[in-house]
């Protein structure tokens, strides 16, 4: 099994819940997705998720390189 550091799994995960939040979001707005609140409720909580993961697993990456310093 390959072993990734944890770090990297968030900014990743972080990542994907960013590209599926902006395209549900444009698909929503080129109609090829139905709007809802609902959805767009949902896109908008994915996208700052998203950003939150990935922003705390930069911080932990920074954090960890600093201390091998």
């Amino acid at each position: 099994m390959v072993n990734i550091p944890r770090e990297y799994i968030e900014i990743i995960i972080g990542g994907f819940m960013l590209m599926v939040s902006f395209l549900s979001s444009f698909l929503m707005v080129i109609d090829l997705m139905e709007k809802s609140y609902l959805l767009s409720i949902l896109a908008f909580s994915f996208s700052l998720a998203g950003l939150i993961i990935g922003f705390h697993g930069i911080y932990g990456l920074i954090i960890s390189r600093r201390r091998k310093k």
